[in-house]
C-alpha cells in the first residue's frame, strides 16, 4: 500500500501597508484549523508577520505585539490618522527589532523568504540566510516615509515595488502546496468619481498597480485568500485581523485539503 505523504505546505503572505494586519486573522484561523505551516514567505508588512510567526510568535502573540505599535504604523501608513510625536520611522523600526527574538535567518524555526526592492537596479532581492533586520527593514521601507537601508552593497526600498508577493520562491524551496493572501483588490474600493480626492485617487491607482504585479505569483498558487477590507479605517486593527480570519474560515475546506 502507497504510505500517504504529508505536502509540505508554503504561506506567502503579501504587502498591504496597514491592510497587512489581516495575516494575523489567516494565522489564527491556520492554527485553530491545526494546519501546519513548513515554509513562509513574505513582502513588507507580510514581511514581518511572516519573520515573527517564524520566530515562534503566535497569532495572539503577534496581535499583541501588533496592536502594542498600531497607532505608530497608522500615523506613519496613513495621512487619515492624524497623532503627532509619536515616534520617528527610524526609531519604530529599532523598537520592532528589539522585539524579534533571533538575529538570523537560520534561528528561525521555519524557512522564510522576504523580498526588498534594489533601488539602484529595480530588482526584487530575496533573502533568506544571514542578519535578519537588514532585509526585513529594507522590504518595508516605503519610499519617503521610512529610510533607505543599505544592505551589502544595494540600497533597500520596499519589496512591494518589484514584488508584492512571493509564490514561485515557495515552489522553488520544495512547497508542494501554496496557500498566498492577498490585499490588493480594485473592487473593493469605492467607485471612482471626478470629484475624488487625490489621496484617494492615489491609493486606488497604486492598488490597480500592485494588484496587476501581483497576478503572475497568484497564477501559481493552489488558493488565494483575498480578505474583504471594504471600509476599514487605519485605526480599525481588530477588524483587519478579524476580516483575516473570516477570509480563511470561508475556505476551510481547501485549506483542509491541501494540509493533508
Amino acid at each position: 500500500m502507497a504510505k500517504n505523504y504529508k505536502k509540505k505546505l508554503g504561506l506567502a503572505l503579501g504587502s498591504g501597508g496597514i491592510y497587512g494586519y489581516a495575516h494575523l486573522g489567516v494565522l489564527r484561523a491556520l492554527e485553530e484549523l491545526n494546519v501546519q505551516v513548513d515554509i513562509l514567505s513574505g513582502v513588507s508588512m507580510g514581511a514581518i508577520v511572516a519573520v515573527f510567526n517564524a520566530a515562534g510568535l503566535t497569532s495572539s502573540e503577534l496581535e499583541v505585539l501588533m496592536k502594542k505599535y498600531s497607532a505608530q504604523i497608522s500615523f506613519f501608513l496613513s495621512s487619515d490618522f492624524p497623532i503627532a510625536g509619536l515616534t520617528t520611522p527610524s526609531h519604530l523600526l529599532k523598537e520592532l527589532r528589539q522585539e524579534l527574538p533571533v538575529t538570523l535567518f537560520e534561528a528561525l524555526k521555519k524557512p522564510v523568504y522576504i523580498a526588498a526592492t534594489d533601488i539602484k537596479t529595480g530588482k526584487s532581492l530575496v533573502y533568506a540566510s544571514g542578519e535578519i533586520w537588514g532585509p526585513l527593514s529594507g522590504s518595508v521601507s516605503i519610499p519617503g516615509i521610512f529610510p533607505l537601508v543599505e544592505y551589502r552593497g544595494s540600497a533597500l526600498v520596499d519589496g512591494c515595488l518589484s514584488s508584492p508577493i512571493l509564490v514561485k520562491e515557495l515552489r522553488t524551496h520544495g512547497a508542494q502546496k501554496v496557500i498566498a493572501v492577498t490585499l490588493y483588490d480594485p473592487s473593493q474600493h469605492e467607485e471612482y468619481l471626478p470629484s475624488m480626492k487625490l489621496p484617494k485617487f492615489l491609493d486606488q491607482a497604486m492598488t490597480l498597480a500592485l494588484n496587476n504585479l501581483s497576478q503572475i505569483e497568484l497564477a501559481e498558487a493552489d488558493l488565494v485568500l483575498l480578505p474583504d477590507l471594504k471600509g476599514l479605517k487605519p485605526s480599525d486593527v481588530g477588524e483587519y485581523i478579524n476580516r483575516g480570519y473570516a477570509a480563511a474560515m470561508s475556505k476551510k475546506k481547501e485549506i483542509l485539503n491541501l494540509a493533508k
